[in-house]
């Protein structure tokens, strides 16, 4: 059976921050063509015909709190475990990941954000607005004020997880007012509000690599793996933060595995360029989230080198210039790419249901880069989600003719689009055996609660073992945070 296949690159439409503002601006008459361009674009990409994300670009303060906040994901996978756990205790964080378990494929660290009801972005998209009034030359001082000291990072891990992730809460909340106004009857954004709780995820995705110095590190007591995590990562010398030199793209061996380029939506030469993706080799399996949104950031790619004191983490470029996060629409196999500064919001099953069909989730996995052992991923994500007794009705209209297509015993899936009985196409329709349809897990009225337990036991349960409730708990012996979810959970793990 096929181990690899070529996915078509899926270029996320990216809508400006400001954009999004305007539109939800009091001030914006309804017949604007600015307004009426956005609307056209959520309604395209989020709708049933889209592709289920929508990148926002230019969010004030988040790119900068971005920058400082994720590589801290592979630092805190790789330190000893009490240190860990004292760390994440301190912090206010917990883990719904076993984090003992030497050969997992990602560390996850978690932390439950209440919003306090204010609208800080827009707040500060204002206060730009009047400092260009005013006269003041530079608008975006508010970003690039939240740029610190690396070595302090690890002290602020909490406040950054808590920043980061309300700004993201409200990216979330901004994008259902905008979807309320295309759907009507006002749920999405209600239903966020009112339950006023999401959960934030800091991921780091292991690299081989990674695993073997953890291993060594408890079976000899080597302290190689402290080493490494306590450097703060560093882009290569000959370039800046995000623009490595293809120094930072070579194999074990010193030979270079891919030419580094800039990942320029106008670059002509990327735009559209296939990625050869694993079919075996994931770091998450195939899976729906079943929250509202998922809001996470673009991924950061990180590797391992030998520095003059030890061992150092590097800024790489996302190999062949994709995120690795794979969508399945139709009988299509895709690979997003995104901005690096940009945020994606990406439909979950229950604003599919709440919309009454309207709106599109999509089936996704994270896959491992092809060839290159020492590169991690790093990742931070918020979900947004109703209260846990809030009713779900299946109207019967959640589940489309392309949906019933991807699970067809009768269709055939193809990486390229097309039907056909080839090997890849084979384990594709076997992985969609494995994850039941949304029509299948909501007959009838549940709560949101009965919802989740449902599809944790049948499609992540089922799969891979794991029991449909889980903890967050955190590392040191509080009280854990009630929480619905698994450990082999794929929800959120993007």
């Amino acid at each position: 059976m096929a181990k690899m296949a070529a996915a078509a690159a899926l270029d996320v439409a990216v809508l400006p921050f400001s954009d999004l503002a305007l539109l939800l601006s009091p001030k914006t008459p309804a017949d604007d063509s600015r307004r009426t361009r956005v609307l056209d674009t959520v309604a395209a990409e989020l709708g049933r015909g889209g592709s289920g994300l929508l990148a926002v670009a230019g969010v004030p303060r988040a790119g900068a709190l971005r920058r400082r906040l994720l590589p801290l994901a592979r630092r805190l996978a790789l330190m000893d475990h009490p240190a860990r756990s004292q760390l994440l205790k301190d912090h206010g964080l917990g883990s719904d990941v076993p984090l003992k378990k030497l050969g997992r494929s990602v560390s996850s660290f978690a932390q439950l954000l209440r919003r306090s009801g204010r609208l800080a972005l827009l707040e500060s998209v204002s206060n730009a607005e009047k400092s260009i009034n005013n006269g003041l030359e530079k608008v975006q001082e508010a970003d690039g004020c939240e740029e610190a000291d690396g070595d302090d990072d690890m002290v602020n891990l909490g406040e950054l997880v808590k920043e980061l992730g309300l700004y993201m809460m409200e990216l979330g909340i901004l994008m259902a007012r905008a979807c309320d106004i295309i759907i009507g009857g006002g749920q999405l954004e209600q239903s966020i509000t009112e339950f006023g709780t999401a959960k934030a995820r800091l991921i780091h995705y292991h690299s081989e690599l990674d695993n073997s110095l953890i291993r060594e590190n408890s079976t000899k007591g080597k302290r190689l793996v402290n080493k490494a995590a306590v450097k703060h990562h560093q882009s290569c010398s000959k370039g800046r933060s995000g623009s490595p030199c293809s120094c930072c793209m070579k194999s074990e061996d010193g030979t270079t595995v891919m030419a580094v380029q800039e990942n320029d939506s106008k670059n002509t030469s990327v735009q559209g360029q296939a990625a050869e993706i694993s079919l075996l080799n994931l770091w998450q399996e195939w899976h729906y989230d079943y929250g509202i949104f998922t809001v996470l950031t673009a991924p950061l790619f990180m590797r391992i080198s030998e520095g003059e004191k030890g061992l150092i983490s590097q800024e790489c470029h996302p190999p062949d210039a994709h995120t690795h996060l794979q969508l399945c629409t139709g009988r299509k196999v895709s690979s997003v790419r995104c901005p690096p500064e940009s945020f994606i919001v990406q439909i979950g099953e229950a604003a599919d249901i709440l919309s009454g069909g309207k709106l599109k989730s999509t089936l996704h996995a994270v896959s491992r880069p092809l060839g290159f052992t020492d590169i991690s991923r790093e990742t931070f994500v918020v979900f947004l989600q109703p209260s846990w007794d809030k009713t779900l009705t299946y109207s019967g209209n959640t589940l489309d003719a392309e949906d019933e297509s991807i699970h067809s015993k009768d269709t055939l899936f193809a990486s390229d689009g097309s039907a056909g009985p080839c090997d890849e196409d084979v384990f594709m329709q076997e992985i969609m055996r494995k994850i039941p349809p949304l029509s299948s897990r909501l007959k009838e009225a549940l709560t949101f609660a009965e919802f989740s337990r449902q599809t944790t036991k049948q499609s992540h349960g089922a799969r891979q073992g794991a029991a449909p409730y889980r903890l967050i708990m955190p590392e040191g012996g509080e009280p854990p945070i009630a929480e619905l979810d698994c450990s082999g959970s794929s929800e959120g793990l993007e």
